[in-house]
């Protein structure tokens, strides 16, 4: 009988709390009303909210360039998905 079973692998990441200092680790830009903003680390820009994750996913290689890759989550999604590691085992 087929069972379903989660992988949760080990990653990176953060929960974005609207502070100036994430802002400019991230290269986040307010998007002008002060709720909604646009993460900008990597490829293409991301949309990002207060509360939202930004996920590290590693690196891949496409045609010899080295790309960074990055997701941002909402809250509910991201716990779905992960859980935090017991802070001994990093």
């Amino acid at each position: 009988m087929l069972h379903k079973y989660r992988k949760i692998d080990p990653i990176k990441a953060e929960q974005f709390d609207g502070s100036l200092e994430m802002m400019e680790k991230y290269h986040i830009t307010d998007d002008g009303s002060g709720e909604t903003y646009t993460f900008r680390l990597g490829n293409s820009p991301l949309p990002l909210e207060r509360g939202w994750w930004i996920v590290y996913e590693g690196t891949s290689e496409v045609l010899g360039l080295t790309l960074v890759n990055w997701r941002t989550m909402p809250d509910e999604k991201f716990r779905q998905n992960y859980r935090e590691e017991d802070s001994d085992g990093e």
